[in-house]
């Protein structure tokens, strides 16, 4: 460097605490060219004296145990305050953007106002549609997306966790953002899950910053390789379990975002034979479209069931030798899923589009049959009664092309019913057509695609190689893969 060169680093370079490399005194870093920013020491010089001691750098990982117990308070919950405080409308202070209002955030760099800005004004369709039940709730999620950045309480976190998933949503929607978006959103996530690991819930407030902090942390793991969403949804609902009464009280928005947790680890669950953390009850949700399972939230308390049962197959290692008692368990659980109906609000046709409706509809019934094909993989193993099981996996399959043709859009949380309806499939054509078609029904992420495609290779050629796959020994086949 020459020795005209400035010993202050830039401003970017100062925020990200970065070295700030300059061929000469005149010259833009190498950090701003190669971002095209603009190259500016204009902060004023900090005060003589020791700072305070922080982390310079924090593991984005959770505990390595995905069922470790997560540290939660166990104080009451303060619950005097009223709810017009904890949900307040907000007048956002920036009409001509964040990008070029630096009085908003003046930490951010002009990438990460960048990212910001696009999330905010971007119009619908927007990246966060594809997580929805239809677009009648996009304008109350996109603003719900907003208005996290000026929460009151845990600001800092939130605004970390907000950065985090704008970067890699549009990162993955354009291309040019692609390699920026890693890089701000693997910092902003680190610093996000570490908020939410020193979280503790003492008041409402707490309860609905550990639900957004989770599903913007799940919604960064999905997008990005090795990214642990079954880890952070399970750590997410263990530190808000204790208090599971509480949230059945507060508003339904909120609940919504515990069933995306509990709907994303459950799925999870099923695929490793392992025991959910929360058991959401048939009646805990009654008349309540959920903007991400729609009509299906008290299906969950059954699909949960159905975890129990395989898991204990698993650990029993019988075999698939069956007592008395589990094939009681198992017989009254079909029941249930075969009585099990979407019981829609009066109102449904009034709040939503006939297409929503018949998506909603859609969902629940491609949901029960997906459990309802789990339990008889419980029973019996692949190459035996494979024809009951081709006849549930054609019925899956035709209910997501029916909504994929009447809609023109996939549905959520149909990724891993669809992966499980394709186990069945036997053909080398049929399955080429199932890989092929994999884009259209799981829109979650790239992420997602690729670990549905691995999952379906590994199965299928198990299968082929003349295993006999029991449905609690899946996870000896697809160890490695992470999807929901």
């Amino acid at each position: 460097m020459s020795p005209l060169a400035p010993k202050r680093a830039c401003d970017q370079c100062h925020t990200l605490k970065e070295k700030c490399r300059r061929p000469s005194a005149t010259a833009s870093c190498e950090r701003c060219d190669r971002l095209n920013q603009t190259c500016q020491t204009t902060r004023n010089l900090a005060k003589p004296g020791r700072k305070p001691r922080v982390a310079r750098q924090l593991s984005y990982n959770l505990p390595t145990s995905s069922f470790s117990s997560a540290p939660h308070s166990t104080r009451t919950l303060d619950l005097s305050s009223s709810k017009n405080t904890l949900y307040p409308t907000f007048y956002l202070p920036f009409d001509e953007g964040i990008s070029s209002n630096p009085a908003l955030f003046p930490e951010l760099d002009q990438w990460e106002r960048h990212f910001l800005n696009l999330m905010k004004d971007i119009a619908a369709p927007s990246p966060l549609d594809k997580f929805l039940i239809g677009p009648t709730f996009h304008e109350s999620h996109h603003r719900y997306f907003v208005q996290n950045l000026l929460r009151p309480a845990h600001t800092s976190m939130l605004k970390d966790a907000t950065l985090a998933c704008a970067a890699v949503l549009l990162g993955e929607q354009y291309a040019q953002y692609n390699k920026t978006s890693v890089e701000i959103g693997h910092r902003r996530a680190a610093l996000a899950v570490s908020g939410l690991r020193s979280l503790q819930i003492s008041k409402e407030q707490d309860l609905i910053t550990a639900l957004v902090l989770g599903i913007s942390m799940v919604t960064f793991a999905m997008h990005v390789a090795d990214g642990q969403p079954f880890l952070i949804s399970h750590y997410t609902l263990t530190l808000v379990k204790p208090v599971y009464q509480t949230l059945l009280g507060m508003d339904a928005s909120i609940m919504d975002f515990l069933m995306c947790l509990v709907s994303m680890e459950t799925f999870e669950c099923l695929l490793r034979s392992e025991l959910p953390t929360i058991r959401v009850g048939e009646h805990d949700r009654c008349n309540v479209v959920d903007r991400y399972v729609g009509l299906s939230s008290s299906l969950f308390g059954h699909i949960y069931d159905v975890c129990e049962a395989s898991h204990l197959m698993k650990i029993n290692d019988g075999g698939g030798r069956m007592d008395t008692e589990m094939v009681e368990r198992l017989d009254k659980i079909q029941d249930s899923l075969e009585q099990w109906q979407a019981l829609p609000p009066p109102d449904v046709l009034e709040r939503f589009t006939q297409s929503e409706v018949t998506g909603m509809l859609a969902q629940s019934e491609i949901l029960r049959l997906a459990a309802l094909l789990i339990v008889h993989r419980i029973r019996h193993p692949s190459g035996q009664c494979d024809e009951e099981a081709l006849q549930l996996s054609r019925a899956i399959t035709t209910e997501i092309d029916m909504v994929l043709q009447s809609t023109g859009r996939s549905i959520p949380c149909v990724s891993i019913p669809y992966m499980v309806a394709c186990f069945e499939i036997t053909g080398t054509e049929a399955r080429a057509a199932a890989v092929s078609k994999i884009h259209e029904v799981v829109t979650f992420s790239w992420q997602s695609q690729l670990q549905v495609k691995r999952s379906l290779s590994l199965v299928w050629d198990a299968r082929d190689g003349g295993n006999q796959i029991y449905w609690f020994d899946l996870d000896n086949y697809i160890r490695k893969t992470s999807t929901t």
